[in-house]
């Protein structure tokens, strides 16, 4: 499944195939980070965007249309990324965003998606305020938010060993937000939060931080760590035998199976929120899973499966639509349900959330040598979604 042009450093990738697509390409910016502690996350979603877009055009298109990509690069900073989408979308002809990362960045985005006549979905922002009083009607969130997310850890939470739980997070929106939820279902269990710390993105010195959380008396650990920073902070509290005090490490996207060779044995047992299983037994899944693999030679995770599903997503409403303009995709995505890698979903009209299952898992050795999650629960979305805040106007 090759791709027929590509030009790198924020040009178009044009995502040909043998379907036949004819007709004005659909063009949709996809804009992913490529440095900092969250560069392979962003190749991961370029991979998934690309993916979707060559196997659209193997099969003809959307609506007889082909896909066509405009990559631009980003640095996951609020400014840079809002300069590429506008440049994708006045300049290169986009209509539709995807591949961003932060949830800084989406708010920052959001703002500008009515005067760009562009639709944006989001992938990879938890932020509760995005479908909160940040919420606008050109923004579509298809990950789980952070309340859903914690709605599932809560759902396990009294079952969890630990009485006295640490958090450590990154200092930003979603950390923050992590926190605080985390904080609410810990007391609803019967548990208390005895200490919180956050470190900036891109630490890689947790040492005043491992100290904190050694002298907190804490006997269970809820880590927020993303990417480069989340393998820092693993190698150094193993060094220091940090976890080695608490009965359950639960960890909020900090371990996936990217970092399972980097990792090793000493996350075996580590919990961590599971948004998509890869072994979820749906015929759309199997189909994604078994493609990817053999276009990239590895399974794909959390944040190909999310990305993938932005694009099913965005397909679903050109497709319910029967148009690319923007004004109908947008009318036609309200409370639209359909088929997915994840199983059938809706668009919440309320607030433009996809309502969606969500997973807990584990770190199990996968019997050749490797490691694998072990879905420990999975949590439907009518126990995960809270009610469209009243915040939200759209």
């Amino acid at each position: 499944m090759g791709l027929v042009a590509s030009c790198g450093g924020g040009g178009a990738t044009e995502a040909g195939g043998e379907g036949g697509a004819s007709g004005e390409p659909i063009k949709i910016a996809v804009v992913p980070p490529t440095s900092g502690a969250l560069a392979e996350f962003g190749t991961a979603s370029r991979e998934a965007w690309e993916y979707a877009a060559q196997e659209a055009n193997d099969n003809g298109g959307i609506l007889g249309r082909p896909v066509e990509l405009v990559i631009k690069d980003t640095d996951a900073t609020a400014n840079t990324t809002l300069s590429a989408v506008r440049e994708a979308v006045t300049q290169d002809g986009a209509n539709f965003i995807g591949g961003i990362m932060t949830s800084t960045e989406h708010n920052a985005v959001n703002q500008q998606l009515e005067g760009l006549n562009a639709l944006s979905f989001n992938s990879n922002g938890k932020d509760d305020a995005l479908t909160g009083d940040s919420c606008k009607p050109n923004a579509y969130r298809v990950v789980q938010s952070n309340l859903m997310d914690i709605n599932a850890l809560a759902d396990s939470l009294a079952d969890l060993p630990g009485e006295k739980w640490a958090i450590q997070a990154v200092d930003y929106s979603t950390g923050h937000d992590a926190a605080a939820a985390f904080t609410t279902a810990a007391e609803a269990a019967g548990k208390e939060v005895v200490l919180e710390q956050f470190a900036p993105l891109n630490t890689t010195e947790f040492g005043s931080y491992i100290t904190g959380l050694k002298n907190s008396g804490a006997d269970a650990l809820f880590a927020v760590e993303y990417g480069a920073d989340g393998v820092a902070f693993v190698n150094q509290a193993d060094q220091f035998d940090l976890t080695d005090q608490f009965d359950t490490v639960l960890g909020f996207n900090m371990v996936s199976e990217p970092l399972f060779e980097t990792l090793g044995d000493r996350i075996v047992g580590f919990k961590n929120n599971v948004g998509y299983d890869v072994n979820a037994d749906n015929e759309s899944n199997q189909s994604f899973v078994e493609g990817f693999e053999a276009e990239y030679d590895e399974k794909p995770y959390y944040v190909h499966a999310d990305n993938y599903l932005a694009a099913q997503t965005l397909f679903a409403g050109i497709e319910a639509a029967e148009s690319a303009e923007t004004e109908d995709v947008r009318e036609a995505l309200k409370d639209l349900s359909f088929d997915s890698i994840v199983g059938e979903v809706t668009v919440r009209s309320d607030d433009n959330q996809v309502l969606r299952p969500s997973n807990i898992g584990e770190v199990v050795e996968d019997g050749d040598g490797g490691l694998a999650f072990d879905i420990l629960q999975t949590a439907d979305a009518s126990v995960t979604t809270p009610e469209a805040s009243d915040a939200c106007t759209m």
